[in-house]
């Protein structure tokens, strides 16, 4: 610092004609001055203020090469950039904390990095997003002013990996930050709360009901100490999904309609969209579905999502409005919401891509264009099967062969039946392949 400060120590005292000798006036002797501008010296404050004074420049100018009207800019356009996001200006978002992120000003720069990873995910774009948070949680570990909070930026990586179809390394990070944040005697704050239910959700995701259902057990005791509706909603919510993959589905409802009603007043309508598109979900896979109630949730949470152009759940809710459309036999709506949602990620997004092309595609076997759409649906089973969503993909290829065996396509429907059965963990074991056929040829 001490070089650079007397480098421009030297530049300003140029520029107003002083020598050595007019800037230390009484303040401190000519050689004192010297030695800061061969930056062999760092001045105290009182100095230092007392030499800007006479340079008619800030300390901050002094110190950083910063001055202070470039940083009240900077924070403008920060704000900006805030309102841009939270507007549902995604794009715009991005570009403007892309603008700031290289600011001189540390905490500026930290500021503009949390917000261009929110507008990233905001965007689909959760590889570029994750760069962000990774050098984010270093800065917040080293107390930097401007970065986010340790406990906020470790939840969401784990949220963002389970988002991304990573649960492994979801679950890793996630199990890691809770025996940090434990560490740090934070157990049974909201903030613990939150990243236990997070956790919880990609056990979930993993298919690991058993670890699932351990921890929400505990989260939801810790939320209804703590009081707080925030905390209990995200217990409750972690909860409800919990309950629906072991397929209790009427214990689901209830634990949903309960997260409902403890955030509807205090939660912004973006995070309800994301509870309504979630209850709509659970209403379409209850025998009978519940159709009709599902659409007008799903209708609600569109119609502000599309205010919000909030992208993640916005797809979402065109994923769930398709299944919705083909469970109806409205195969042209099925194909236009899924074509929508898959739209809003890249080629190779998240697993949420893979189950709206999987919808397109079984509207377009269903609807009579067996060949494409089979091939689609493939592709998108394949695909959740590699992201390591073995149930997803089962349910997948079982929902394909249902599709095949309504269009008379023995052959392929029992194929895809047979891979339904694998990644559901069932495979072939005593029968050997063809015995069936060695045994006729004996008894002929």
């Amino acid at each position: 610092m001490s070089a650079t400060l007397g480098q421009r120590l030297r530049t300003l005292r140029k520029e107003l004609g002083l020598s050595q000798s007019d800037l230390a006036g009484d303040l401190v002797s000519p050689s004192y001055v010297s030695l800061i501008e061969s930056g062999q010296r760092s001045p105290e404050r009182d100095v230092l203020e007392g030499l800007a004074r006479r340079l008619n420049c800030s300390v901050q100018y002094l110190e950083s090469g910063i001055a202070p009207e470039e940083t009240t800019e900077q924070r403008l356009r920060l704000q900006f950039a805030e309102i841009a996001l939270a507007s549902g200006s995604a794009e715009e978002a991005r570009r403007q904390f892309a603008e700031l992120a290289g600011a001189r000003n540390d905490e500026i720069r930290l500021a503009a990095a949390w917000g261009l990873a929110r507008a990233l995910e905001a965007l689909g774009d959760l590889h570029a997003a994750l760069d962000n948070y990774d050098g984010l949680l270093e800065a917040a570990r080293s107390g930097l002013p401007g970065a986010p909070g340790l406990l906020t930026l470790l939840t969401d990586r784990c949220r963002l990996y389970n988002q991304a179809g990573d649960h492994a390394l979801s679950i890793e990070i996630g199990e890691s930050a809770l025996r940090e944040v434990r560490l740090l005697g934070l157990e049974g704050t909201e903030e613990e709360i939150k990243l236990a239910a997070t956790l919880v959700a990609s056990y979930w995701a993993r298919g690991d009901l058993f670890a699932a259902e351990h921890l929400v057990g505990h989260v939801i005791e810790r939320a209804e100490r703590l009081g707080s509706n925030t905390a209990r909603g995200n217990a409750y919510w972690n909860a409800t999904m919990v309950a629906a993959d072991a397929g209790q589905l009427t214990l689901a409802l209830d634990l949903a309609s309960k997260t409902l009603a403890l955030v509807s007043e205090s939660s912004p309508e973006k995070y309800l969209a994301g509870m309504r598109v979630t209850y709509a979900w659970l209403l379409l896979r209850c025998d009978p579905p519940r159709i009709e109630e599902a659409d007008r949730l799903l209708a609600r949470a569109h119609e502000v999502m599309s205010e919000e152009a909030y992208g993640p759940v916005l797809a979402s809710c065109e994923t769930e409005m398709a299944r919705s459309a083909l469970m109806q036999g409205d195969f042209d709506a099925a194909s236009r919401y899924a074509a929508a949602s898959a739209a809003r990620f890249s080629e190779e997004g998240p697993p949420e891509r893979d189950q709206a092309r999987l919808i397109g595609g079984l509207a377009a076997i269903l609807s009579g264009a067996v060949d494409a759409g089979y091939g689609q649906a493939v592709q998108a089973a394949e695909r959740l099967e590699s992201h390591g969503t073995r149930l997803d993909a089962a349910q997948a290829y079982r929902d394909l062969s249902d599709a095949l065996f309504e269009r008379g396509r023995q052959e392929e429907a029992v194929a895809a039946l047979r891979k339904a059965a694998e990644c559901a963990g069932v495979r072939p074991s005593s029968v050997p392949a063809g015995a069936a056929v060695r045994a006729s040829g004996r008894a002929g």
